[in-house]
């Protein structure tokens, strides 16, 4: 069973990477299968974390889009590149195929047969150069015929001979193949006589079986006509023999997501495609019907609801649960779900009740996760989105690991908000959202720090890349608050063509695009609710 993925939001701060780790041990403990992931780079600040608690980052992912390994049907049916024409032909008729894939003995893909390629190699064959020109193996002659090796021991391994019928005796040589009947008189002694390798006596019910005087040279005797079993032979060549005729093909991985194959597989002069996995494997064969059924993700939503802030794909997966303490906006599904929403500063106090709730205790990673995440949403309990739960959570998991929450809550602040080797564009999206105000697309990123001055320092490359970005994505704002985390304010930089909503909200002018915004330290609490109040005035 795959695993359910817990994920927080996309520029993933602290809180959404260690809600999703603490939720999805939850899961684990409660009996379903669940997994971390992750949309995007980790923080300075949450790589302290990890770190502290020697913790693995969750794996990152960009999109939860079905891909081939979601099918719910794909075909199985392989030829091995030793079987023979004829199995090959007879599995296409049966399973209505015009291609199937071949693999080697490790199930390996090495190409792929066409219909077409067995019936123009059946129009070129001429049998007195079969074994010359094509190969095959002893058995797959032995399963053709369905003989029965009435003397001598059957061969192994590829036959190397001549294919030859009785009228041929005078040109046989050692090892080659001998046909013939029991109405040739002595054909099976000169024959053998003759030094072939094996000699295929056809015989009708009733005949006279002749025994031969050489118990060495094997004899197999074919209850078929002589015609018959000539036909029956050709048909008994390798697969490999021809691979080199066979034409270019796609082939596709199990990870392939079904949105970029569909127009290939729409294009392409080909109705089966075959699907391997990591190891070059045959996974299967895939046709355009088989896209139509897929098992959706699953998925849990930790620290954020709406679906910009989600991974991509999030519409074709199915949503499980969602636990936030956001507000709701443009939310949908399209089954039941259940939420778990609370107003409360972080994501990480809500699961930490749910663990609680159901009589469980986190392990000490992950309660050292949880207590990290509830210090950095509420900056210490200084933020005014903190609530008393919060504090009451972060006081017993700190009582719970056995050490000083204010001295660690510092330093993992000052740790996480030096932004001195950071670029213009990591500073803006490490914790960047986009909102709807009232018809306006807006983003507004915050990053904390205890050196607004230095972060200003880069003011214009700051703008210049916020300028790209509202080019790019069509912004109608797009704001920067710079968190003085000791100080408990912002400095905030505002461009776009609504930039003024800044001004509107906070009763404030803009100097050089900038404004400092007394008190202001929480985006969802202080910051969003002002700009979304103005603009609704616009």
């Amino acid at each position: 069973m795959d695993s359910v993925l817990v994920l927080g939001h996309k520029n993933p701060d602290t809180d959404s990477i260690c809600s999703a780790i603490a939720y999805a041990e939850l899961k684990n403990k409660l009996g379903q299968q669940s997994k971390a992931v992750r949309l995007g780079q980790l923080s300075r600040e949450t790589e302290f974390v990890l770190n502290h608690f020697n913790l693995e980052a969750p794996e990152l992912i960009n999109t939860v889009r079905p891909q081939i390994s979601d099918l719910t049907h794909l075909e199985k049916e392989v030829i091995y590149v030793d079987d023979s024409l004829k199995s090959a032909l007879d599995l296409m008729i049966k399973e209505n195929f015009s291609s199937l894939p071949v693999v080697d003995e490790e199930r390996r893909l090495v190409g792929m047969i066409h219909v077409s390629d067995i019936a123009n190699t059946y129009l070129e064959m001429d049998h007195t150069k079969l074994f010359n020109n094509y190969s095959t193996l002893y058995k797959n002659l032995k399963s053709m015929l369905k003989g029965e090796i009435i003397s001598g021991e059957y061969p192994t391994g590829i036959i190397q001979g001549s294919l030859k019928a009785a009228s041929e005796m005078d040109s046989v040589k050692q090892g080659d193949i001998v046909v013939t009947t029991t109405l040739v008189e002595n054909a099976v002694e000169n024959a053998i006589d003759a030094g072939a390798g094996l000699v295929i006596l056809c015989v009708n019910e009733g005949d006279e079986i002749p025994k031969p005087t050489s118990t060495k040279t094997p004899v197999m005797k074919v209850e078929k006509g002589l015609f018959k079993t000539f036909r029956l032979i050709t048909q008994s060549v390798s697969i490999s023999s021809i691979m080199s005729h066979s034409k270019k093909f796609y082939q596709f991985k199990e990870e392939d997501f079904l949105h970029e194959i569909k127009d290939i597989m729409k294009e392409a002069d080909q109705t089966n495609f075959p699907v391997v996995d990591k190891e070059g494997k045959i996974y299967g064969t895939i046709r355009s019907k088989n896209l139509i059924n897929f098992t959706r993700k699953k998925v849990i939503l930790v620290d954020h609801n709406e679906k910009s802030q989600s991974v991509d794909g999030i519409d074709d997966a199915k949503i499980l649960e969602v636990v936030d303490h956001h507000k709701f906006g443009n939310f949908e599904t399209n089954e039941p779900l259940q939420i778990r929403a609370e107003t409360v500063g972080c994501s990480s106090t809500i699961i930490f009740n749910l663990y609680k709730e159901a009589g469980l205790s986190p392990s000490k990673e992950v309660a050292g996760v949880m207590l990290s995440a509830i210090l950095s949403d509420t900056l210490l309990f200084k933020s005014p989105t903190c609530t008393e739960k919060d504090i009451k959570a972060a006081k017993e998991l700190a009582e719970f690991l056995g050490f000083d929450y204010e001295k660690y809550g510092m330093e993992m602040l000052i740790a996480g908000t030096s932004l001195g080797d950071k670029s213009p564009m990591e500073i803006i999206t490490m914790d960047m959202k986009e909102f709807r105000m009232s018809g306006l697309s807006v983003a507004v990123a915050q990053v904390n720090t205890v050196d607004v001055k230095g972060t200003l320092n880069k003011q214009k490359e700051l703008e210049s890349v916020m300028d790209k970005m509202i080019s790019e994505k069509g912004y109608d704002a797009f704001i920067l608050a710079i968190t003085d985390i000791i100080n408990a304010g912002s400095q905030v930089i505002a461009l776009g063509q609504w930039a003024s909503l800044v001004e509107n909200g906070f009763n404030t002018e803009l100097e050089n695009n900038s404004a400092w915004l007394e008190g202001v330290v929480s985006r969802k609490k202080q910051l969003v609710p002002f700009l979304m109040a103005a603009s609704q005035s616009i």
